[in-house]
């Protein structure tokens, strides 16, 4: 059973993003990073504060990546997914690479499940730390 982690425990700006679509056991880490930094439905100055992206398939963090930069989807290439326009104009996508290890180790495995309110649908959460 994975640790839980409560709002009291992020210290870091973060954006979780749900994968659970996408995510299967034993895919690459190319592929999990694909998946995770895009494409979104969101405005970038909603997310670009946050300094970590957390991959979250069911409740459980995946792997944690450290954001360099937030922009429009048409702008960036994944290499295991093509770009579509018909589904992806508009969205957004991050640039950046797994998160060090001390970092890693503050959220790599723990559950955000209790994040998140019962029925709430949208795959990315932004957490700010608080400021102080």
């Amino acid at each position: 059973m994975s640790q839980k982690l409560t709002l009291e425990d992020i210290r870091d700006n973060i954006v979780i993003i749900k994968v659970n679509k996408s995510f299967r056991e034993g895919m690459g880490e190319t592929e999990l990073y694909d998946v995770t930094r895009g494409c979104w439905k969101r405005k970038i100055a909603s997310v670009e504060k946050a300094d970590y992206a957390l991959a979250v398939a069911y409740g459980i963090v995946k792997e944690v990546y450290q954001i360099d930069e937030w922009l429009p989807a048409e702008d960036e290439v994944r290499e295991t997914i093509p770009y579509n326009e018909a589904l992806d104009a508009g969205r957004i996508i991050f640039k950046g690479r797994t998160a060090d290890e001390k970092i890693g180790k503050k959220y790599l495995d723990y559950s955000v499940a209790g994040l998140f309110k019962k029925g709430e649908a949208s795959p990315i959460k932004v957490i700010m730390k608080p400021q102080g």
